[in-house]
């Protein structure tokens, strides 16, 4: 005689009891996790500073380690907490789920202003040696349209803020609704927000996060025809003129490939890319050549490497200081990246990462080129697991909710204040 056994929907039940728990778990471990790197790479950025004199590294942020500190009171102090709060208790109310989607995009835009205008808001009207011909005069063009330093900064983070409302739209084509629902407070209170106001770069971010959107918006199932055709085209003249604003935005083209490849839309890749190359060609008629552009920066940085051996410090720690800058967020998200259903919208930026040391970017300001990498370093910490990676992104939706990670945004949160207050 046999003891009598549960039923196979008692032993689901149980597991999905369990479920919340482990998450809890997991997004503590890697809270933890991302702490410790914080700690490592913080040290080893301030000991680059103090033991050489030719290191420059990243000198835009006021409360960067090792320098200078001295507290002083701000606006910003005050209205950053407040922020972190009113998302994390908006985004924790079950009303947040049966909010309408334009409703949600909307506040999370206007919600990134506020938390990305709190942490810095000093915008530079200057570029650098490396910035784009294209970056140089669409920031000459800011100045003389805006006319104060207070009208630059408005408008720059007004841009540079849509980069979240486009990153969800994304995210909800390729993921579902549910995971672009869940990942919107991780996305708001980014710690990277303190670099989108800095100046052209952070407006370059947006362009590139309008690329993805419009890419995978038009790779859906439901668009043929023409449609689909000069949706492509606008997509590929979007990475065009990112890449104008960026050098750093021709690895999203990858990104738009792998979500073409993955929805099997191969008439659309070559659109894009004829569309891209178009823009090119057209800017090169006029005297701005873009590959001669990349191939003089590249070698500028080089010697400007080689002449002050001690910056390759800042490069060496770029990897380091881009997951810093992402927020506990990027451990999940880089563990599930190659299972997750948002890996196309990741293998662009996660490629740049990698070879972030090797891309002879300017040692002088090099967070300079984490601001477009980091919202979409993390979009596969909500995403659900498909199966192959050829899977129809977005047309098999998850039947499983997503629980909106809280603690790991609040942590990244706390990080970003906690660092503006130490200066």
């Amino acid at each position: 005689m046999t003891a009598p056994q549960s039923s196979y929907t008692d032993r689901v039940d149980a597991v999905d009891a369990l479920a919340p728990a482990r998450q809890r778990h997991g997004r503590l471990r890697d809270i933890g996790i991302w702490i410790t790197l914080l700690v490592a790479t913080l040290t080893l950025a301030s000991v680059a500073v103090e033991t050489s004199s030719e290191v420059v590294g990243p000198s835009t942020l006021p409360w960067w380690p090792a320098q200078n500190l001295t507290f002083h009171v701000t606006v910003g102090m005050v209205v950053a907490p407040l922020t972190a709060a009113a998302v994390l208790a908006v985004a924790s109310r079950p009303a947040a789920a049966r909010m309408s989607w334009n409703t949600l995009l909307v506040l999370s835009y206007l919600a990134s202003i506020t938390w990305a205008g709190a942490l810095h808001t000093n915008v530079d009207p200057t570029t650098m040696t490396t910035a784009t011909a294209g970056a140089r005069q669409a920031i000459a063009l800011l100045v003389s349209y805006t006319g104060s330093q207070a009208g630059l900064a408005i408008t720059v983070v007004a841009i540079s803020c849509l980069s979240v409302p486009l990153t969800l739209v994304a995210v909800k084509s390729v993921a579902g609704p549910v995971a672009a629902r869940a990942l919107s407070p991780v996305l708001i209170l980014g710690p990277w927000a303190a670099w989108t106001t800095l100046g052209i770069d952070g407006i370059a971010a947006a362009a590139c996060a309008a690329v993805l959107a419009c890419g995978a918006i038009v790779s859906e199932r439901k668009v043929r025809g023409t449609d689909a055709f000069w949706g492509a085209a606008a997509a590929g003249g979007l990475l065009g003129i990112a890449a104008l604003l960026s050098y750093g935005a021709a690895w999203f083209a990858v990104s738009l490939l792998a979500v073409f490849f993955a929805r099997r839309r191969s008439s659309q890749i070559l659109v894009a890319a004829g569309a891209a190359l178009a823009v090119l060609g057209f800017a090169a008629a006029l005297g701005n050549s873009w590959p001669y552009g990349l191939v003089d920066t590249y070698n500028a940085a080089i010697g400007e490497i080689a002449a002050h051996p001690g910056q390759l410090w800042w490069l060496a720690l770029m990897p380091a200081l881009v997951c810093v800058a992402c927020g506990p967020a990027i451990i999940e998200s880089l563990r599930r990246f190659g299972s997750s259903a948002a890996w196309p919208l990741m293998i662009g930026p996660l490629m740049a990462l990698m070879i972030a040391p090797l891309s002879g970017s300017n040692p002088e300001q090099p967070e300079y080129g984490w601001i477009a990498l980091c919202p979409w370093l993390i979009v596969a910490a909500t995403a659900p697991r498909i199966h192959g990676l050829r899977a129809p992104l977005g047309f098999e939706r998850s039947k499983r909710s997503v629980r909106v990670p809280l603690v790991t945004a609040g942590a990244g949160a706390c990080a970003a204040i906690v660092l503006m207050y130490s200066g």
